[in-house]
């Protein structure tokens, strides 16, 4: 091999000694050179952010999932047999009261707009109860809250049906 390169540069030792080098030909070079290191870095960069943005999305869906997965809903039935029969007994009433409620109900329904709406935060507090008792287990004070809901639910229900009666009373009396 070293008989090939040394008859390669007799050979050629007049082209291989130049007087001036060609410039515009090594800027050429060194300015492709330059382009294609500033292309592999942006990249470089954007796999890197896919990649990472693929593994924290995977590892969120991940998370959520077998957060959804452990939530069990657990009723006051699942707690004792007696506060399933109370809650049922209840829930009952709270049905019957509702039934008796929306035949009544008037269309315009501005002046028992702030119960239905207090109706609406009840619900929303009995729900994180509800989350609670399934997280914690039966805690007492927990217990008690879901009981004080549906109370709480029949004395709005039936200060509803006395505005409702109210109002029908008024009206009556008025066209006589």
């Amino acid at each position: 091999m070293k008989e090939n390169l040394e008859k390669y540069l007799k050979e050629n030792r007049l082209k291989l000694d130049a007087d001036k080098p060609d410039n515009d030909a090594i800027w050429e070079g060194i300015r492709n050179g330059m382009d294609k290191k500033q292309n592999v870095m942006p990249t470089l960069f954007w796999k890197v952010a896919a990649i990472l943005i693929f593994i924290i999305s995977g590892t969120y869906f991940n998370v959520n999932k077998t957060k959804q997965d452990k939530i069990v809903i657990v009723t006051l039935a699942d707690v004792s047999k007696e506060l399933g029969n109370q809650e049922t007994e209840l829930k009952q009433l709270v049905n019957l009261k509702w039934e008796e409620i929306k035949p009544l109900l008037p269309k315009e329904k501005n002046d028992i707009q702030f119960l239905l709406d207090e109706l609406n935060e009840l619900d929303e507090v009995y729900n994180t109860y509800q989350q609670d008792l399934g997280n914690s287990g039966a805690d007492e004070q927990i217990v008690t809250a879901l009981l004080d809901y549906y109370q709480k639910k029949i004395r709005i229900l039936n200060r509803i049906l006395h505005e409702i009666q109210k109002q029908q009373d008024h009206e009556n009396t008025i066209t006589l």
